[in-house]
């Protein structure tokens, strides 16, 4: 296999390690990558187990051809599905073992000047995952409102400059990544501007391609497909992301929190791979309805023996043998 192929420049997979040690990879095991995007994760798994089936999904047909030039060689037991995540409870046929979602833009998004999903480059403000679907992001501006365009940059993005931002990108409509940057940098010191760069192009892609309301409808699906103690596993880049992964984790009668903290990478890590600075890895397993109400409450009465102890004991003895006397004096034995 061509390795440079699969891992072009600065594609590195992220928390690599982890996901294979919290997806636990078994021989006849079945598998879903939500995001294909190069195939790092994929190829991570088939390295540590190479008797599974993977089904690869991907929103981005482009950046799926160049993953299954490499994967099908490597192993035929991959079943390639050009599709967004929110549809997999229709495209997955089976019960599965393990879920991964990789949220956020792979480096081949990232590094392709016409995607226009960087502002590094100059090209025209597109930032589809499909491109086969839907107008691209300058003709939506056109169709926008100041107030509508507040709200994304606000919603989405967190920006605290979304009115004047919106204001004068309505008025400007720009086409390229250049003219919507030089828009920013006329109302935004040098100093953090890369940050409301960064703020604006993500609420900007996570409008167009409705992420938020995907990964929700995602995780909804995907649960009712997992085997009991079958796993999903998250990667969020952003707290939007992670916010509905954890609250949803929490919530679900039919999920139980394996990572009660999120993972995140070590340092050598971040060295190595400067995009992974903001990854938060998080793991859920399927149990059965009712299940995470017993687990809980099986739990408390753990700690309170843990916290309690011998003195514990002791102390609500005491506290009934006084009870015990005073109800004997009020009724005169």
């Amino acid at each position: 296999m061509d390795e440079k192929i699969l891992t072009p420049g600065t594609h590195i997979p992220v928390l690599e390690r982890e996901v294979v040690a919290f997806l636990r990879p078994k021989t006849g095991g079945v598998y879903v990558d939500c995001t294909l995007g190069l195939g790092g994760h994929t190829l991570a798994l088939f390295n540590a187990c190479k008797d599974i089936k993977i089904y690869a999904i991907d929103a981005d047909c482009e950046s799926m051809e160049l993953a299954k030039k490499n994967l099908t060689s490597f192993n035929p037991n991959i079943n390639f599905l050009w599709s967004n995540f929110k549809e997999i409870g229709s495209i997955i046929p089976e019960k599965v073992d393990g879920i991964l979602f990789d949220l956020g833009l792979s480096s081949f998004h990232i590094d392709t000047p016409d995607r226009g999903f960087s502002h590094r480059f100059d090209s025209p403000i597109d930032m589809r995952f499909n491109r086969e679907s839907g107008l691209p992001c300058y003709k939506m501006i056109e169709k926008l409102k100041v107030d509508d365009l507040e709200f994304i940059l606000k919603e989405y993005g967190e920006e605290y400059l979304a009115r004047r931002i919106a204001r004068l990108v309505i008025e400007s409509k720009p086409k390229t990544t250049m003219e919507l940057r030089d828009i920013i940098a006329s109302i935004t010191p040098w100093k953090g501007r890369s940050k409301t760069l960064g703020r604006v192009f993500q609420a900007l892609r996570i409008f167009m391609n409705d992420e938020l309301n995907s990964l929700s409808k995602g995780l909804e699906d995907a649960t009712k497909l997992l085997k009991p103690r079958g796993r999903i596993c998250t990667i969020a880049y952003h707290s939007l992301e992670d916010r509905i992964i954890k609250r949803y984790f929490r919530t679900s009668q039919e999920l139980r929190e394996v990572t009660h903290r999120a993972v995140v990478p070590t340092d050598a890590e971040i060295e190595n791979n400067h995009r992974a600075r903001s990854a938060k890895m998080r793991c859920a397993e399927r149990i059965e309805v009712g299940e995470k109400e017993r687990l809980r409450e099986k739990g408390m009465r753990e700690r309170r023996r843990d916290r309690d102890g011998d003195w514990g004991r002791e102390r609500r003895g005491d506290e009934r043998g006084r009870r015990g006397e005073g109800e004997m004096r009020r009724r005169g034995d």
